[in-house]
């Protein structure tokens, strides 16, 4: 089990050899982002009490104050952005890797779509891309790969691999491939947060 509060120097040790963590990418400007619907950010819970929120498939939730982030993942990808200058954060929970042309407002459910729509739901603006901190999980190969050398998990990494660096994140820890699922969890409160094992790990084929 990982547990950590985002803190790039000491995260970085952990990421596999085979994905490494990603840098800011410098260029002459950031990509326009489409506009597209965003969720209302959710208010504090009340105060003494967590306000734990699970984060289905295709979905994703803005949380500050109390509440408690959380999803379960297979070979779909848990994508966080964390603020801390605005005390916030966005948990999504993705299907698949990049979406077709005609669902380029599709939110959570493509990695390529939740992005752009995380950012906007924070408020985000280019401007501010420097001060995030993004944390990645998921994208398991739960079945093997003896008929498709290429899963929708390595798909998804992929995807997640092109958006980060198109947009110039900051990705400060991630734990994504293996055959095994994860459980991703962020704690609004203080920015922390775990990502640990669960169920059984898939065989070799």
């Amino acid at each position: 089990m990982h547990h950590g509060n985002a803190d790039p120097i000491n995260v970085r040790h952990h990421v596999p050899a085979r994905h490494a963590v990603f840098r800011s990418v410098q260029g002459p400007s950031m990509p326009h982002l489409p506009p597209m619907p965003s969720p209302i950010a959710i208010p504090p819970a009340t105060a003494g009490t967590a306000s734990i929120r699970h984060i289905w498939a295709g979905a994703f939730e803005v949380g500050c104050g109390d509440i408690v982030l959380t999803s379960l993942l297979g070979s779909c990808v848990g994508i966080a952005i964390v603020w801390r200058r605005k005390r916030r954060a966005a948990l999504a929970h993705c299907l698949l890797g990049e979406a077709p042309p005609h669902e380029a407002n599709a939110g959570a459910r493509y990695v390529s779509t939740a992005i752009p729509a995380m950012l906007r739901a924070l408020g985000a603006r280019p401007d501010d891309y420097a001060q995030l901190e993004v944390i990645a999980a998921g994208g398991a190969s739960l079945f093997g790969k003896a008929q498709l050398p290429v899963t929708v998990g390595d798909k998804n990494i992929v995807a997640l691999e092109r958006a980060v660096q198109a947009l110039g994140l900051r990705v400060v820890h991630q734990r994504l491939g293996g055959r095994q699922g994860c459980r991703i969890t962020l704690r609004c409160k203080d920015m922390s947060f775990d990502i640990h094992d669960v169920g059984n790990r898939a065989a070799e084929r």
